[in-house]
């Protein structure tokens, strides 16, 4: 197996430095803590890099999936907002901890190597109907602006 170097996060905001943040994931203890999540596999981090952004009712549930290896986002509420841009970040691995399959966690602040730029039109493709079944849920915020 390839020794994993490094590591990507997803994020709508642009940064030089990343911050841990209180994530508000449905589901175990793991998808809701005081860090940085990050992912050793690409198609699992763009979900967050993605301007899915609060709808009329000031709430933001998708969930995430994947479909025959491809990644699936349903949208309960919120919308995704085509007229910005999301970031998909390379961070080094050295203080993260695997805490599943695809997350890892940091609880210090990180640097990115490098970062490229999400345009969420590239994605559309990855959205599907809201009322289709999934098996985990992976992010939640409420009152987001």
């Amino acid at each position: 197996m390839k020794e994993i170097e490094f590591l990507y996060h997803g994020s709508r905001f642009l940064t030089e430095i990343i911050k841990p943040n209180q994530a508000t994931g449905i589901g175990s203890t793991k998808d809701s803590l005081y860090a940085i999540y990050a992912s050793q596999d690409k198609n699992f981090a763009i979900p967050f890099a993605l301007p899915i952004i609060a709808d009329e009712s000031k709430s933001c549930v998708w969930e995430l999936t994947f479909k025959n290896g491809n990644p699936k986002i349903i949208i309960k509420t919120g919308k995704l907002d085509t007229s910005k841009v999301g970031y998909l970040y390379k961070v080094p691995k050295d203080t993260f901890e695997q805490i599943d399959e695809y997350q890892w966690v940091s609880y210090r602040l990180v640097k990115p190597i490098e970062y490229e730029i999400i345009d969420p039109k590239g994605y559309l493709h990855w959205i599907v109907n809201k009322k289709e079944k999934t098996v985990s849920t992976v992010s939640k915020t409420k009152g987001e602006k």
